[in-house]
């Protein structure tokens, strides 16, 4: 179980040597100016290879979330009264990742004096080991709604490799910037 938890909060982490990838998409019809106060959704169900349903990620994903939109202007109000519902979900699954032995190790034979090298093959047969990881890779999906219409209007993804080994507070850390890179761009204008 300390395991599991361990990987649920790093859902949104990543390695200490990688970096988050965030998209964003909008439906660009929308008039995002109308949109001042916000709920949230039902709680999805958590999908993928670990689904992601722990208390503690649930409070500090909101609390996040809730810190940026409030920083941007918006309030939080009841289902009945907001213009507009946020929901996230977030998973974690395996993923593979293959390189060639050069490329995995940062070595350019071309740029490479086979002098200093010593024994080190420099030929292109270097090119046809190839170096294979297995990793697991955590996804934050945040959905925004019309709380009218309840029709989807804008959507980010966060994906990064996630870590059992690092801190709790390396994790908060990845976490808070993970979501500041999906709202940067919230509301679209």
């Amino acid at each position: 179980m300390k395991h599991l938890l361990a990987i649920l909060t790093l859902a949104l982490t990543a390695a200490s040597c990688s970096t988050i990838t965030v998209q964003n998409r909008h439906d660009e019809s929308e008039d995002f100016s109308r949109f001042r106060s916000y709920a949230w959704m039902p709680k999805a169900k958590a999908t993928g290879n670990v689904p992601i349903d722990e208390p503690a990620v649930d409070r500090r994903i909101k609390k996040v979330v809730e810190e940026q939109l409030h920083f941007k202007g918006f309030r939080k109000a009841s289902a009945t009264e907001a213009d507009f519902l946020i929901g996230y979900q977030v998973a974690v699954d395996s993923q593979l990742s293959a390189n060639d032995v050069a490329t995995h190790y940062d070595f350019d034979t071309t740029k490479t004096d086979p002098k200093l090298i010593g024994s080190v093959q420099t030929d292109s047969s270097a090119r046809d080991l190839t170096y294979v990881r297995t990793y697991e890779q955590g996804t934050l999906i945040l959905n925004v709604a019309d709380a009218k219409s309840n029709e989807l209007v804008w959507w980010s993804t966060a994906q990064a490799e996630v870590s059992a080994a690092d801190s709790i507070e390396v994790r908060r850390k990845r976490i808070q910037k993970a979501v500041s890179q999906m709202l940067k761009e919230f509301p679209p204008k």
